[in-house]
């Protein structure tokens, strides 16, 4: 008797249990509100500077009312509360959306002009990683991007309120890549490898006239074609140089170029093989 009497004791509390498990497991499904107050909950919330908040009560609304009176309006907002929240890519794809979606909006140049800039803000996020290094020393794929992005919404809304910002933005954006192109020269002049170098002087030079890396990259087309053995051509390009910039800091007081100096590590000698590089 007492051995059936402790089962049937234990097999009630592991019932209760049981029981008590699946209830606490139910999700509790909360009340429709009305569309208005979603919408000013999400208002609130950014006005509080709390966007994740705002962002839940926006895909609250349009879970609940997608073709309600403020859904489109929300869409808009949920791309602005994302980009606050440094969601950069989730922003993208909501105004990606808002393009499909509602091309003939009013307001879809401000859809347009923040797709770039998540994308902007993206790259400039990523580089901010490294130890606030120049963003030219990055990869420049997402700067390309976003400067396309910016070209492609300026092209189809040239007096959008938003295109002095965006242009301005390209600029910044074209001087970078520009940057980036001579960190890679200079990387490999530093490998011995001049073609390569030359190949990246002439990019920055050919699409990116305006910029001020154009004097460098004239520089490092000189250094190459000297130490490609090519003096004509070398000599083709310092008197563009000097045409261009008089005052260069790459030509001598005679009109002679000063050769670019190179790390250390680009010709390193016994002692800093031996040291792992930590002594020249």
């Amino acid at each position: 008797m007492g051995f059936h009497h402790s089962l049937l004791r234990f097999s009630g509390i592991v019932s209760f249990s049981l029981f008590i498990v699946a209830c606490s497991s139910k999700q509790v499904q909360e009340p429709d509100l009305p569309e208005r107050v979603y919408y000013d909950k999400a208002q609130q919330a950014l006005e509080e500077n709390l966007p994740t908040t705002a962002i839940k009560h926006l895909k609250d609304l349009d879970s609940r009312y997608p073709f309600g009176e403020f859904s489109t309006r929300a869409e808009l907002d949920l791309i602005y509360a994302q980009m606050e929240a440094s969601d950069f890519i989730a922003a993208h794809a909501s105004a990606e959306r808002f393009i499909k979606n509602h091309p003939e909006h009013d307001s879809v140049d401000y859809a347009y002009y923040m797709r770039a800039m998540s994308t902007y803000k993206g790259a400039e996020s990523l580089m901010s990683r490294y130890l606030n290094l120049d963003p030219s020393e990055r990869d420049s794929k997402e700067l390309n991007k976003a400067f396309k992005e910016f070209a492609d919404f300026t092209a189809r809304y040239p007096d959008s309120t938003y295109a002095p910002d965006a242009k301005a933005r390209m600029y910044y954006l074209r001087e970078m890549v520009a940057r980036h192109e001579l960190q890679v020269a200079h990387y490999y002049l530093k490998r011995k490898a001049p073609l390569s170098a030359l190949r990246r002087s002439q990019e920055v030079i050919q699409h990116y006239p305006s910029t001020r890396s154009v004097e460098e990259a004239l520089a490092i087309s000189v250094q190459s074609y000297n130490d490609l053995k090519q003096t004509d051509l070398a000599q083709t390009n310092l008197a563009v140089l000097k045409q261009n910039f008089p005052n260069s800091s790459y030509v001598d007081n005679k009109g002679n170029f000063i050769a670019l100096k190179l790390p250390n590590d680009a010709d390193p000698g016994f002692l800093y093989w031996v040291t792992f590089g930590m002594i020249d």
